[in-house]
């Protein structure tokens, strides 16, 4: 099963073939070459295998462990890595240059965004079920608001005030803050909520790149195969 830790492993390899291959591995001829070409087939396969996590997910309906992020995360992170390896950093055709691009960002949005999309919802499920222990204990203490709204009257004769015991004090003084907290954490929880909107906007984003980084890939293909592979006589 793939961690967050493991995630991060497969990220942090991508970026140094994406920047160590422009000093160490750059060719004009290495992408046509039959090394090249395996290469450049072995990774269009594992990001075609991308869209088995959506079909199940949006087809099937199958989620969580039926239908786990992290191999889909593996595909989308094991074959771009192997077409950065097949370009060798040489993109001279328009149609290249557009793809690989289009790679990198699907990539990096799709990580980026995934990544803060499972943060903030991981952080609002928190906020939430806090939330709902401190409502619960609101509740429980419901009938001593009505005696601490009237020790908080600014009409009160001073004698009646003195008149109440400090313990009665204190516990109102908890209740307020108890009050204080639902409301702040009422409010946090709407910001992240909103958050959370925006972030699914992102994964909108994310899939329509992806729709056009595929169209691009098999226009690459097309493009291949129409002027031939270059190992061929």
């Amino acid at each position: 099963m793939m961690t967050e830790k493991n995630i991060n492993a497969l990220l942090a390899v991508f970026f140094v073939l994406l920047a160590a291959g422009f000093l160490f591995h750059r060719s004009a001829t290495f992408a046509g070459s039959p090394a090249g070409h395996l290469i450049g087939i072995a990774g269009a396969v594992l990001m075609f295998m991308t869209l088995i996590y959506p079909f199940k997910k949006r087809v099937l309906g199958r989620k969580g462990r039926k239908n786990p992020l992290g191999t889909h995360i593996l595909y989308g992170l094991a074959g771009p890595s192997l077409v950065v390896i097949h370009s060798a950093h040489k993109l001279d055709s328009l149609i290249g240059l557009l793809t690989f691009l289009a790679m990198v960002i699907v990539v990096v949005s799709g990580i980026v965004g995934g990544y803060l999309f499972r943060s903030v919802n991981r952080t609002l499920k928190e906020q939430k079920k806090e939330l709902e222990t401190l409502k619960s204990a609101f509740q429980e203490r419901k009938e001593e608001i009505t005696a601490c709204e009237a020790l908080l009257l600014p009409d009160r004769e001073k004698e009646e005030t003195e008149a109440i015991d400090e313990e009665q004090r204190n516990r109102c003084a908890r209740l307020y803050e108890l009050a204080r907290s639902i409301s702040e954490l009422e409010y946090a929880t709407s910001f992240f909520d909103s958050t959370k909107s925006m972030f699914s906007k992102w994964m909108k984003v994310h899939h329509v790149l992806t729709l056009l980084l595929f169209s691009l890939v098999i226009l690459h293909i097309l493009t291949v195969l129409y002027y031939g592979l270059r190992w061929l006589p």
